[in-house]
């Protein structure tokens, strides 16, 4: 028997191969999940290894996938597998194989940025902030903060 997590898994793997595009080499779902917000996304990569949005203007032609997605992860948040130490971002990764792979990231919402999936702040190196729009100022309340 499966455990709701394994259910929830074998889901989000049918939702997304159900909009992966043929030229399509996979599609990627980011996410962020916290108490009173969220923000999330899917793309996919072609053969080339360019990235697509599914996005048409404003337009979104899997927004329906989307949500059911978002909705499974905010399910899956909620596992008795993650019960005590909750993530907070994931990136779910299916291949043209079918290949499903889940990553989990465990980022403070103080530490967060609209846009920056998968890494905290305090995490870049001042380089990389004008490519996130993150202010100088932020990011150092951030590093300050983890030390």
């Amino acid at each position: 028997m499966k455990t709701d997590d394994q259910v929830i898994y074998q889901k989000l793997g049918e939702l997304l191969w159900s909009v992966m595009p043929d030229e399509a080499k996979e599609i990627k779902y980011v996410g962020m999940f916290y108490q009173n917000s969220s923000q999330a996304g899917t793309s996919w990569v072609d053969k080339l290894d360019t990235t697509h949005s599914f996005y048409e203007g404003f337009n979104n032609p899997v927004q329906e996938i989307e949500q059911e997605v978002r909705n499974l992860a905010v399910d899956l948040q909620k596992c008795s597998i993650f019960s005590e130490n909750p993530w907070t971002h994931l990136l779910i990764t299916l291949t043209e194989d079918g290949n499903l792979k889940i990553d989990f990231a465990y980022i403070s919402e103080e530490d967060s940025w609209p846009s920056l999936y998968m890494r905290s702040v305090s995490d870049l190196d001042q380089t990389e902030l004008d490519e996130y729009y993150i202010p100088m100022k932020e990011w150092k309340r951030c590093v300050s903060s983890k030390k």
